[in-house]
């Protein structure tokens, strides 16, 4: 019975890694689709308009990110450097489309904890790779 489960669980990790490379696909498509939009509405890019495509390109970036993660999985290597990769690219993207149109108080406070967010995740992954567990180019490795 466990010999199933095993075997069933191993059949959705595949099927998660798959639904991820759509998903990236798909993603990668609405990029596509979101700067031609972007280019054709005035001609060239406006500032708001390259945030949106920027937005796109780190969505898909994010979306890569969990995918190498799986993909580690799957191959049964340490994933500790591929996750603290998308953590950083997940924080990274919420930085670069920072909007500001907001409440005052309310930009503080994201402001705020996005920088905790990084300070945590850098010093984390300092903290892990001085361990050995997080070793230098690993996250991508084959």
């Amino acid at each position: 019975m466990t010999r199933v489960l095993h075997r069933l669980i191993h059949y959705v990790e595949y099927l998660v890694a798959m639904l991820l490379v759509v998903i990236a696909a798909l993603g990668s498509v609405d990029l596509i689709v979101e700067l031609v939009d972007a280019v054709s509405a005035k001609g060239y890019l406006t500032p708001d308009r390259i945030l949106r495509v920027l937005d796109s390109v780190l969505v898909v970036f994010v979306v890569v990110e969990l995918f190498s993660i799986a993909l580690a999985y799957l191959e049964r290597r340490n994933i500790v450097a591929t996750v603290m990769e998308a953590g950083l690219v997940a924080v990274v993207r919420k930085l670069v489309v920072f909007e500001t149109a907001s409440d005052a108080q309310f930009v503080l406070l994201k402001s705020i904890s996005l920088g905790i967010l990084i300070v945590a995740i850098g010093l984390t992954w300092f903290l892990l790779r001085r361990s050995g567990v997080c070793e230098i180019g690993s996250a991508h490795e084959a």
